[in-house]
């Protein structure tokens, strides 16, 4: 009787180990997410500033001498009564490759360098005498043809910004002569302009002397004046000047005889 009342206790304890609660499964942790690579932006290279091209001088101007001829190099040019773009036009629209005899230039006025000019064809291109802007190398306006013009009447032209020296030139013994001359102040403050000549080793003897003001100023020393001052044969010539200036040393033509009457 003793071991039947033993077996309910071991079975009830099977029967209690099958009836546990069932063991918790874990929950997973999540992953972290990972975080976005900091992506930098190029730094803009900074554009290029443009260097402006030089201004051009007095240096940049087509250099010609008194007498000497030259053409237009575009088609359209004007011919104005002074070296200013405000100046009256005299001639206008000069056809490409026009001739003309330099009388004497360069000066630098608005910007731009003038030379006075004759027309090399007599009345081709309808004016006597007049300026024209020469342009700036490398591309000028007028270029020369390599020649002097026959019978000019241009002894010598001269030009500069200051002072200079010049010769000799030769002034023959019979004759008329003149000075032409342009003195201007870029600045328009005004400036002083003197020239003097001088015949071999002698002392300079004055010639002219001009203040000129805030405009572009044009002057002639008459023959009279010229032969008064006793300058022939091999002749120096020197301009003191704070000016940009331009002068020509040019022959008078003697007056035409008239007609005698038939007997």
């Amino acid at each position: 009787m003793g071991k039947l009342r033993a077996l309910p206790v071991v079975v009830c304890l099977l029967v209690t180990a099958c009836t546990f609660p069932p063991t918790a499964t874990p929950t997973a942790s999540p992953s972290p997410s990972p975080t976005p690579a900091l992506t930098l932006s190029p730094t803009p290279s900074p554009e290029p500033t443009p260097t402006p091209p030089p201004t051009p001088g007095a240096t940049d101007v087509p250099a010609f001498a008194g007498g000497e001829l030259v053409e237009t190099t575009i088609d359209g040019m004007r011919v104005r009564q002074r070296a200013s773009t405000d100046s009256r036009v005299i001639a206008d629209l000069l056809p490409l490759q026009a001739q003309l005899e330099v009388v004497m230039g360069p000066i630098l006025n608005d910007g731009l360098g003038w030379y006075l000019v004759k027309d090399a064809n007599a009345s081709d291109l309808g004016f006597g005498e007049g300026w024209i802007a020469a342009g700036y190398e490398p591309e000028p306006f007028l270029v020369s043809t390599g020649s002097q013009a026959a019978g000019s009447l241009t002894v010598v032209g001269l030009a500069g910004t200051g002072d200079a020296e010049h010769g000799p030139v030769t002034i023959e013994a019979d004759g008329d002569y003149a000075i032409r001359w342009v003195a201007t102040d870029p600045e328009r403050n005004g400036c002083s302009f003197a020239v003097l000549l001088a015949t071999g080793t002698a002392e300079p003897v004055p010639a002219i002397r001009a203040t000129i003001g805030d405009d572009l100023v044009p002057g002639t020393l008459q023959p009279n004046a010229f032969e008064g001052l006793g300058q022939r044969g091999l002749v120096f010539v020197s301009v003191t000047s704070d000016c940009a200036w331009t002068l020509a040393i040019v022959r008078i033509p003697g007056a035409t005889p008239e007609p005698s009457p038939s007997g």
